[in-house]
């Protein structure tokens, strides 16, 4: 088929598919602008996570208590979001900034840049209430090609620099994790975080190289696996780093021979974050209904001690009036991904 364009509502939200021979890619224009399914229409594949309470708005479903920092997870279904300004929830300079950011949870404007048999082509946009940036994203998809190209660009709108943290909140689910799969990327180094709950899966106060670990147990272990469903239960975060610019990771399923891949700028987002949720929180926020590996690419580690991180000099610092722009490809493959 030839490149196709076309528009839906999802609980009054308006969405746009980019649609070509091999994917399917809907974009949810009205709320954060997040990749909500990325199919390989092939296998019929959507390789990204949906939680059971599906895609909910937040201007006609809320809670009775609006003034808490976690509307991303009371909101959060799965797919791939972009966050930014931050990630923990904190006071930024008098801002009283949420988990995760402001733009995921925001209508964003849209423009149509392309739309004919051979390309699609939109540029999409938002600017937060509480922190002075612009951030625009541009999806591309050719007739023929296994992969999205992604253009971020990000702009401080203000005389002031600003701290950024920015990341790219890619989750993975069923049935795509089903058999299990593994973890390929030019990673050098893997740290657990030690603030994850006691359920965790890596033994914690160490810097591995990658791929091998020790486990809680501290026996071996190889972070390129994640096992098939029902073979255990447990919550983990490490950081994957010592990237150089042409950073990569490859998720494969085996059985069902599939797989999707990311490439982008290793340099800039320095911390490819390795969540691993199997149904072992119980409690808020995910119920035990949370299956997923997510691999995130940030520009610094998550802290809960986020103004400790940006007097280090840790968080991106976009200067006065400046911007940055930045590329991302994601793919669905067969067989082997080559990042060359």
């Amino acid at each position: 088929m030839s490149c196709q364009l076309s528009e839906i509502r999802i609980n009054d939200l308006r969405a746009i598919y980019l649609e070509n021979n091999f994917l399917k890619i809907g974009v949810l224009t009205d709320r954060g602008c997040d990749i909500f399914e990325f199919r390989y229409k092939k296998k019929d594949i959507d390789f990204l996570l949906r939680l059971p309470k599906g895609i909910v708005n937040p201007q006609t479903n809320f809670s009775q208590v609006r003034s808490t920092k976690n509307q991303f997870e009371d909101y959060y279904y799965g797919g791939w979001q972009v966050c930014l300004p931050n990630s923990p929830a904190f006071n930024y300079r008098g801002a009283e900034l949420g988990q995760h950011g402001e733009v995921s949870l925001i209508p964003w404007e849209v423009s149509i840049l392309k739309n004919t048999a051979a390309k699609l082509s939109i540029k999409c946009s938002a600017q937060p209430l509480r922190v002075p940036v612009k951030i625009e994203r541009t999806f591309s998809l050719e007739k023929d090609a296994m992969h999205l190209v992604i253009e971020e660009h990000v702009e401080n709108l203000s005389p002031t620099p600003i701290d950024l943290m920015w990341g790219q909140h890619i989750a993975f689910g069923l049935p795509f994790l089903e058999e299990g799969v593994a973890i390929a990327t030019n990673a050098v180094t893997m740290e657990p975080e030690p603030a994850m709950p006691e359920q965790h899966r890596f033994k914690r106060g160490e810097i591995y190289s990658w791929p091998m670990a020790r486990s809680k147990a501290n026996t071996p272990d190889d972070a390129r696996i994640f096992s098939a469903k029902g073979t255990t239960e447990y919550s983990d975060l490490c950081y994957l780093e010592g990237f150089d610019t042409n950073a990569f990771y490859s998720v494969k399923n085996n059985v069902k021979n599939v797989g999707f891949a990311f490439t982008w700028d290793g340099k800039l987002f320095k911390s490819l974050w390795m969540w691993h949720e199997r149904n072992a929180i119980k409690n808020f926020p995910w119920w035990g209904q949370c299956y997923t590996l997510a691999l995130e690419p940030w520009t610094s580690r998550w802290t809960n001690e986020p103004q400790k991180a940006i007097d280090n000099k840790e968080w991106f610092i976009l200067n006065a009036r400046a911007a940055v722009k930045t590329v991302f490809t994601a793919h669905a493959f067969e067989n082997d991904f080559n990042p060359k």
